[in-house]
C-alpha cells in the first residue's frame, strides 16, 4: 500500500509540475495548448523537435522553465521506477501478493488521473497558480496573452482594453485586425462584426505581428495607469 501511495503522490506532483510550467509559459505569451504540450514533453524527456520548440529555445525565461522540468522529470521517473521495483521485490515469488500489489498500484494511478483530469479542478488550480506567479514573479509583464501562433511573426492575442468607451471602428489598433471582444467579467466572446461598443476592462482578440502587439500593450498599459 505504501508503494502505491508513493507512486500516486509522485504522479500527482508530476501533473502539478506540468500545470505550473504551462501557466508560467502562458504568462510569457505562449498559447496554452502549446505550453502544456511542451511542458509534458520536457518533463517526460520526449523532446519533440517541432517548429514550436523554437518558440521555447529563443526565449530565455521559457528555456529556464523547460530546464527545471527536464531535471525534475528525470528525478521523478527514477523515483517511480525505483518504488515500482522495490514494491514487487518485497512481494516475493507469491503470485497472489504480486496481483494484489499490481491491483493497488493500478487503482491508485486511476484515481490520481481521474481527480487531476477534472476540468473544474484543473481551471481552479491553473487560476491559483497564475495568481501566485503574477504576484511573486515578473511573468505576465508582456501585457497580452498569445492565443494562437499563425506564423513566424503573426499571431492572435488577447489584449485587455482600458481606454475610453468607444465603438470598435474608432479604436486605434495600429493596423491590427479585431476578431472578437470579450466583455469584462464574462466568458462569452462576441465576434467583432456584432460588437457595438467597447468598454474599459473588455478583452480584445486581435491578429497582428509581434511588434504591433508590444506597441498596443504599452498603449493600453498607459491607459490603465491613467485611469
Amino acid at each position: 500500500m505504501g508503494a502505491a501511495l508513493t507512486i500516486a503522490i509522485l504522479l500527482a506532483l508530476s501533473v502539478t509540475l506540468v500545470r505550473i510550467g504551462a501557466v508560467a509559459m502562458r504568462l510569457t505569451g505562449l498559447p496554452e495548448n502549446i505550453a502544456r504540450f511542451q511542458c509534458v514533453s520536457a518533463l517526460t524527456g520526449t523532446g519533440f523537435t517541432t517548429h514550436e520548440a523554437e518558440m521555447i529555445v529563443n526565449y530565455p525565461i521559457r528555456r529556464r522553465i523547460v530546464v527545471v522540468l527536464m531535471v525534475l522529470g528525470n528525478l521523478g521517473l527514477i523515483s517511480i521506477a525505483s518504488t515500482f521495483i522495490v514494491a514487487f521485490v518485497h512481494t516475493g515469488p507469491d503470485m497472489q501478493h504480486i496481483a494484489v500489489q499490481a491491483t493497488i498500484l493500478a487503482v491508485a494511478i486511476l484515481v490520481t488521473f481521474l481527480v487531476l483530469s477534472n476540468q473544474t479542478l484543473d481551471r481552479g488550480m491553473c487560476a491559483l497558480i497564475g495568481h501566485v506567479l503574477l504576484r511573486t514573479t515578473s511573468l505576465g509583464e508582456t501585457g497580452y496573452h498569445r492565443v494562437l501562433q499563425l506564423g513566424k511573426d503573426l499571431s492572435i492575442v488577447e489584449h485587455d482594453y482600458f481606454g475610453p468607451e468607444t465603438s470598435p471602428d474608432r479604436l486605434d489598433l495600429r493596423g491590427e485586425t479585431l476578431l472578437a471582444v470579450r466583455p469584462a467579467g464574462s466568458w462569452q466572446t462576441t465576434a467583432a462584426a456584432q460588437v457595438k461598443t467597447v468598454k474599459p476592462g473588455d478583452t480584445l482578440i486581435l491578429c497582428g505581428n509581434e511588434a504591433t502587439h508590444e506597441t498596443l500593450a504599452d498603449a493600453f498599459s498607459a491607459d490603465e495607469k491613467a485611469r
